[in-house]
């Protein structure tokens, strides 16, 4: 069982923490950015940045108390699948990447002016 749960654990935080720091760390810093240069039609709300690592920083809070009511002995293995895929994640944000660069491009294209 505790394979399944490490298992489960790699993928849940994949994407849960995908959706947390991207936005958080990638895509805002990167909006302030194109709005201090003048290449936004209009300032993206902040909203925009905040719902996705809110709704799945509550899913994985709800994932962690799952794992705890229902195989608490096998929470850490769990903590511990969190923390490897959070620290894959992490060192994923400095590196330049042509899909992170496409998926800005096209969930904030109504903002962007175009050059």
């Amino acid at each position: 069982m505790g394979i399944v749960i490490f298992i489960i654990g790699l993928v849940f935080g994949l994407f849960a923490f995908s959706q947390i720091i991207y936005p958080l760390f990638s895509a805002w810093p990167r909006a302030k950015r194109l709005e201090r240069e003048g290449k936004l039609k209009r300032p993206i709300p902040i909203s925009t940045f905040l719902i996705a690592p809110v709704i799945w920083g509550v899913l994985i809070w709800i994932s962690v108390w799952v794992v705890g009511k229902f195989s608490p002995d096998n929470l850490n293995i769990y903590y511990i699948s969190l923390a490897i895929i959070l620290f894959v994640v992490i060192i994923q944000i400095p590196k330049q990447n042509r899909d992170l660069e496409a998926d800005f491009q096209d969930s904030w294209k109504k903002y962007l002016k175009e050059e």
